[in-house]
Order: structure tokens, then C-alpha cells, then sequence
């Protein structure tokens, strides 16, 4: 048995532990022993020296004191024991439920590197200097690192004889007995510029503004090997959203409530209305109120959900750890799960080629072209499904560099409501895209056109498409109280009230299974669009107000995909045939050829145009 799993958990016993075990130390050679005993093994080290500091009298038992011993629970020891072991090699990403503990835990292990490890050199970040370190202040991150040494008001610390000889400055601390330092810092693409570390750990990274975020994550990289990102979510975007969703080398823990022992007693969920109750060592009073909503819950959970100011999007974000549901999604996570299973690789990729005047389409296929292609194409290379499709537009001033907007093309299967086709680029004029797209439409068959005609790039894209004359182009509508007609002014303007309703209508049509979306990067931009402040906005442009931050991802295209529905729904399939039947009908046979000759002499009949 080690050193650690005899030392006891119960605050009483462990208190008495701890007195014994310092009356025991009372010569050189025995306080050695602990020190050695202490540099082998972290959570011994933990559980028989370290201190908590805790201001909230509700999160205390069995003590008046806000000054407690750290006791390490279940799933603290797993995390603390995965993170030694690969501080220094590699980075470290810990999603976390809120109030579990995970800042004083990267502190900890930072504090018992500090202390028995010969020049073990640390970074600490935060989102300002002032959560770092500033004088008198307890929230701050040094203040933490201070009392794990010195306790607070002659309470806690370590024993005087385990103290090193210590240099102590704004945001600096050094332990001078064996060279090993902690360092403070804000976000600034500066920080730590003049030096390496052992680690350096960026706390509660998704509350960083957007840019700082991205500017932190590039300093910490090149000053060391190991970074710990640890937060709360908050919202499908940004630096600390990409670092936890990108596949990588990373070591990624996840801290849950329900993974607390106290949070999870009386654990219940449901199903279809159906109580379960998944604690049955827990007596719940006979008149409990059951919330019945599908989600695993308790007694603990049910009660923050009924405090003062507790919103679902608040709940999602501190309790979930729900990336999306954190910043009113949009998007729900039911739609966002279910859409995942229809996502595929692109069938192909490719360039497409067009002659400048009659802009005759040659699409050539290459690895990582940048239309991606979701349908079968006949012989000479033609896109062949039902031959009725809609493309929608977003157009961007095409500027390049890494903050700028994607010019998009969404190109929609206008009998099947599948997605067969996607274009995105950065570095398209807004003329040149609508002569590509002009091409794109001839080579689906003359598609239907639709694109979002705001601000210059949509007015210069609108002049371009009416200059070749391309006939097949949605106009905008003019909404009555008794009726609904079309104008003459193309392109479709969003608005505040129209970009909710247009998001909404592709929202429900994905829920249905009528619009089937094939692209993974759509459906991401997806969860980044959240309501704020009365507004539909996408997320990564509203985290900061300073403009050098902004126009990292606009979600370009989901807009291109809601037009491409809108114009599906405006211009109703030519032919409307059973989807099922559809795909049951072997490509290129006899019946297949048959029926595509009757579906070509309907459409001649029933064009409109």
C-alpha cells in the first residue's frame, strides 16, 4: 500500500492525519523522509500538506473555516495522475463543468513541479494581468500560488521546515532553493517572447476575446512543449472551441459534475416522459419534482437550474459543458447530432474551368480543389441526378489573409433536398465569383440562382451576374398583409427579421431530414450562429469589438446553404418525384433512362421560364 492511499479522506481524520504526521516529522532526518516521500508521489503530497481556500460557506462541511484540506476525489486523482505524466512532452486540453476545482488542480501541479523539481520554469495566463496577479487580491492565480506556500492568515501552507527560500515580485515567484520559477501574464502575442518553459497554462481560455485568444496560442507554442488549456465552454468558436475539436496529439480530460460525488447523488434522467432513477441509494422525498426532459440530472443539478438568473444557455454552458448551447445556439444540438450521420466525403474535388464569354463549363478533377462534389456524373463529366438544382451565394470582397470571409457556393439537389456540391475561397473578387458561378449553374443543368445581395461584394457579384445575363436569378419579394409578389430587384437582402426566419425555415428542413446536408465544415459553421442581443450573429464576430479580431469565420456557409433552401422553396421542383424511388433505381439502366427522358419533357412543358 502507498503512502497516499493511507491517508484519509474524511475531513476530521484527515486533519488528524496531518497532526500526527507533523509530530512525527519533528527531526532532519524524518522531514527528509516526508520531503522524499512527498517529491515521488503528487497526491501523497496533496492529501497530507496541501490547502484549499474556500470563501463561500455553502461549499463547506463539517467546518467553519474557509481555509480546508485538499482531499483529491476519484476523478481528481485520474487527472492529476494523466497530467504528470505528460507535463513537459505535450499539450494538455481540460473541458470542464464549472466549480470543479480544475484551477486550483493546474496550479497544484504546478506548485509540486516548483517545489522538487530542479529549474522547472512555469507560465500562468488569463485573459488580463489583473486575474493573474495583483497585490491583495485572492481571486488572482499567483494569490493561489502563495497560499499553497504560505496559507492565509497564519492558516494552512506547508510547514516551515518544507519552505524554500523564496523571491516574490508582481508577477514573478521564484524558488531560489532550486532555481524553478512561476511567471505571470496577460494575452499578448508577447508573452513569455523572452524565454522557455517546462509548461505554461491558459485559464478559462473561452473567455478570452477573439483575437487575443488566437495571439495567446501562438506565443505559448513557440516558448513551450506543454500547454494546458483548461475552461469552461463558451460558444462553438474561437481558440480554446478549435484547440478541443481539432484532432491533434493533445492529452484532452473532461471534468463533469456528475462525475463529483456529492453533485451526483440522487442522479435521475428519463425517457420518452419516463422517470429512471440511476441512484437508487438515494431517498428522494415522496413530493420531489421530477424534471423529465431526457437529461441526466440530480438534486444538485435541478436546484442551480432554479437559482435566481439560471437560464438554459447559462446551464449548458457552466453545467453541459455544451459548446453550442453556452451562447443560444441557433442550431440545437438534437439537429446538430442527428445531421452528422448524413455527412460524407466529397464524391470528388476539383477546378472548374469556363470559357470567358459563353462560360461553357470543364470541370477538371484535382485532390484538393475547391469545389467538392456529393453526386455522380455521366459520362463526358456532366453532374447527373434529377437535373433540377438551386445554387446559393454568399459573397465576400475575396481579399484573402486569415480573417477574411469565404466567397461560398451551395449547390442544392432541388428534387432529393440534397446538398451535391460546395465552392469556398477567400481570394475570389466578387466579379470573378459570378462569372465562376455562372459556369457552376450552366454545368448543373442551368441552376436556379440565388445570392445574398449585401453591402459592395454582393452589389459588384449582382451587376456582374445581370451584365452576362444569366436569366435563371431569384428576385426579391414584397410581403402584404393579403399578398406576395416579386420585384425587379435581384439578388435576396437579409435583414435582422428575414436572416432569423431564413435561418429557421433550413433549421427546420435539416430537422425533417428534407435538407440533407453533406458537408462537415457547413455543418460546424452550423453551431456557430447564436442569438445576442434580439440578433441573429455568428459567434466568432461578436466575442470582441475590436475589428482587427473580427471576420475570422462569418459562417459563410450556412448563408450560401439557407439561400440555396430559400430558392428551393421559391422555385419548387420542375418534377417531384418519391425520394425513395428515386435512389432505388439503378444509375444508368433502362428505367432510369426512361424516366429522366419523361422528367426532361415535363420540365419542357412546365418551364416557366
Amino acid at each position: 500500500m502507498s503512502l497516499y492511499e493511507q491517508v484519509p479522506k474524511d475531513l476530521v481524520e484527515n486533519l488528524e492525519y496531518r497532526r500526527d504526521l507533523l509530530k512525527w516529522a519533528d527531526t532532519p532526518d524524518r522531514q527528509r523522509i516526508l520531503w522524499t516521500a512527498c517529491k515521488h508521489d503528487i497526491l501523497f503530497f496533496i492529501n497530507a500538506f496541501c490547502w484549499l481556500y474556500e470563501p463561500r460557506s455553502s461549499r463547506l462541511v463539517g467546518t467553519s473555516s474557509n481555509v480546508i484540506p485538499f482531499r483529491t476525489y476519484d476523478y481528481q486523482d485520474l487527472a492529476f495522475t494523466q497530467m504528470n505524466e505528460v507535463l513537459g512532452d505535450k499539450d494538455i486540453g481540460v473541458e470542464k463543468s464549472r466549480d470543479l476545482g480544475a484551477t486550483w488542480m493546474f496550479l497544484t501541479l504546478y506548485f509540486y513541479h516548483w517545489m522538487f523539481n530542479d529549474f522547472s520554469s512555469f507560465g500562468i495566463m488569463s485573459r488580463t494581468a489583473d486575474l493573474v496577479d495583483k497585490p491583495g487580491k485572492k481571486d488572482t492565480l499567483m494569490w493561489k500560488l502563495d497560499f499553497l506556500l504560505n496559507g492565509d492568515g497564519g492558516v494552512g501552507g506547508l510547514p516551515g521546515w518544507m519552505k524554500p527560500e523564496v523571491y516574490r515580485t508582481v508577477m514573478l515567484m521564484e524558488n531560489k532553493s532550486n532555481g524553478s520559477t512561476f511567471e505571470g501574464a496577460s494575452t499578448t502575442e508577447d508573452a513569455f517572447r523572452g524565454g522557455r518553459k517546462k509548461s505554461i497554462a491558459i485559464d478559462e481560455y473561452a473567455a478570452f476575446p477573439s483575437g487575443d485568444d488566437y495571439k495567446s496560442l501562438a506565443a505559448a507554442q513557440h516558448a513551450t512543449d506543454s500547454r494546458i488549456f483548461v475552461s469552461t465552454p463558451k460558444g462553438a468558436s474561437g481558440a480554446y472551441y478549435d484547440v478541443m475539436h481539432t484532432p491533434s496529439n493533445m492529452l484532452k480530460i473532461v471534468m463533469d459534475w456528475k462525475q463529483h460525488p456529492d453533485r451526483k447523488k440522487g442522479l435521475y434522467t428519463s425517457k420518452d416522459g419516463i422517470l429512471d432513477i440511476l441512484d437508487s441509494n438515494y431517498n428522494f422525498p415522496e413530493s420531489y419534482d421530477f424534471i423529465l426532459d431526457g437529461k441526466e440530472r440530480s438534486p444538485y443539478y435541478d436546484n442551480e437550474c432554479k437559482r435566481p438568473g439560471a437560464t438554459p444557455q447559462s446551464i449548458a454552458q457552466e453545467l453541459d459543458r455544451d459548446y453550442g448551447g453556452s451562447e443560444y445556439q441557433v442550431f440545437g444540438k438534437e439537429l446538430y447530432e442527428s445531421a452528422q450521420e448524413d455527412l460524407l466525403q466529397p464524391y470528388c474535388r476539383g477546378i472548374l474551368y469556363f470559357d470567358g464569354e459563353s462560360f461553357e463549363p470543364d470541370f477538371q478533377e484535382t485532390e484538393d480543389g475547391p469545389i467538392k462534389i456529393w453526386c455522380h456524373r455521366d459520362a463526358a463529366g456532366t453532374p447527373v441526378s434529377t437535373g433540377d438544382y438551386v445554387i446559393g451565394c454568399d459573397v465576400a470582397a475575396g481579399l484573402g489573409g486569415s480573417y477574411s470571409s469565404n466567397s461560398v457556393a451551395v449547390v442544392v439537389d432541388n428534387v432529393t433536398g440534397q446538398q451535391v456540391a460546395e465552392f469556398a475561397s477567400n481570394t475570389v473578387r466578387p466579379e470573378e465569383f459570378a462569372e465562376l458561378v455562372v459556369a457552376l449553374c450552366t454545368w448543373f443543368n442551368d441552376a436556379y440562382l440565388i445570392w445574398e445581395h449585401n453591402g459592395a461584394p454582393g452589389g459588384s457579384f449582382t451587376k456582374r451576374v445581370i451584365d452576362i445575363g444569366y436569366p435563371k436569378i431569384f428576385f426579391r419579394e414584397v410581403e402584404g398583409r393579403a399578398y406576395r409578389k416579386k420585384t425587379k430587384n435581384p439578388g435576396f437582402f437579409t435583414t435582422d427579421k428575414n436572416k432569423l426566419a431564413l435561418l429557421g425555415k433550413m433549421s427546420g428542413a435539416i430537422q425533417s431530414k428534407e435538407y440533407i446536408v453533406r458537408s462537415k465544415p457547413l455543418l460546424e459553421e452550423c453551431r456557430q450562429y447564436v442569438y445576442k442581443d434580439g440578433k441573429v450573429v455568428h459567434s466568432r464576430s461578436v466575442k470582441t469589438q475590436d475589428d482587427s479580431s473580427k471576420g475570422q469565420a462569418h459562417g459563410d456557409r450556412v448563408i450560401a446553404a439557407a439561400l440555396a433552401w430559400h430558392g428551393s422553396v421559391d422555385r419548387p421542383a420542375n418534377t417531384k418525384i418519391d425520394k425513395e424511388e428515386f435512389e432505388q433505381i439503378p444509375y444508368g439502366s433502362m428505367a432510369w433512362r426512361l424516366k429522366k427522358h419523361d422528367e426532361l419533357q415535363a420540365a419542357e412543358l412546365n418551364d416557366g421560364w
